[in-house]
């Protein structure tokens, strides 16, 4: 079945399914409590979308990036960019291979590009900047 089909198929079963739920609820039939634990248990279900190549890496760059960070007060590595980088691009091209996703020039694009916005999100970068010490350097 065509995709634009499947999409209308569920948006018209989505408007059948809440006309039933107002018409029960109208009725009497449910109480406001059977919905809002509906709605939870909805929210509780796993996200079918999301599984593509490019969300798997980001996932994998994000886990990656923070890994690195812990690793790197914990002194198991150092704190220079490269070793930084070079670990999280390692750690995001074993959970590709565990994953069983190809991992090849594009996907280390993606994933140089995705562990560099990961890091700019660490609580580190947001806010102001500070100005360097008297010893001419920055704190971290």
């Amino acid at each position: 079945m065509n995709q634009s089909v499947m999409m209308i198929l569920a948006v018209l079963c989505a408007a059948i399914l809440a006309a039933g739920i107002i018409l029960l609820y109208k009725k009497k039939w449910i109480d406001a409590d059977a919905i809002h634990g509906a709605g939870q248990i909805l929210e509780g279900l796993p996200v079918t979308e999301g599984n593509g190549v490019f969300d798997l890496i980001v996932k994998y760059a994000a886990v990656a990036v923070h890994t690195v960070e812990q690793m790197v007060k914990t002194g198991k590595i150092n704190r220079d960019d490269e070793t930084r980088k070079n670990t999280a691009m390692n750690i995001v091209e074993a959970a590709a291979r565990v994953d069983e996703v190809g991992f090849g020039a594009a996907e280390q694009e993606i994933a140089s590009a995705c562990i560099e916005a990961e890091v700019n999100r660490l609580p580190r970068n947001q806010g102001e900047k500070k100005p360097p010490d008297a010893d001419g350097d920055e704190d971290f």
